[in-house]
């Protein structure tokens, strides 16, 4: 089980094996740090780039009607940051529960309820999620291969 999507000099971005929602990416510094200011300059230069990928891979692949990039660090404090994609199935789910929220979707509660309700052993999220990172593997070779072609 591989849940590493992308490593790059200064993060690694892996789908989160304990939670079941194909698309869901944990954006990590490779040093520990516990906040970004603690991080090198070039390290926080590289994280907007970092986080864009991360969403472009969620985006392209899963096709989520949102997608929601968070920082908490309560349970893990080591800096690190949620890609969360919203689709439509998870959000029809989730107003089942919670139809008050119909109007406007609070997204930290979803992100909880969702963190709860799809919480799962790191076997049992890679039977759900295992065909999602293999495509995003691919897909991020084939990024990687765009982006080293000489521009006209």
């Amino acid at each position: 089980m591989d849940f590493l999507i992308i490593k790059n000099e200064y993060y690694s971005l892996e789908h989160c094996y304990s939670c079941a929602v194909p698309g869901y990416l944990i954006v990590s510094p490779i040093i520990e740090v516990a906040s970004i200011q603690n991080l090198p300059l070039r390290a926080q230069m590289d994280l907007g780039p970092t986080l864009a990928s991360a969403v472009e891979i969620i985006t392209d692949i899963v096709k989520p009607i949102k997608i929601y990039c968070c920082q908490y660090g309560e349970e893990d404090t080591r800096l690190h940051f949620h890609v969360f994609p919203r689709t439509e199935g998870m959000t029809a789910s989730f107003l089942k529960e919670f139809p008050e929220q119909k109007d406007l979707i609070h997204g930290p509660l979803l992100f909880d309820w969702v963190r709860s309700k799809y919480k799962r052993s790191k076997k049992e999220v890679w039977s759900v999620v295992e065909s999602v990172v293999m495509e995003m593997k691919t897909h991020n070779k084939a990024l990687q291969t765009d982006a080293a072609k000489p521009r006209r």
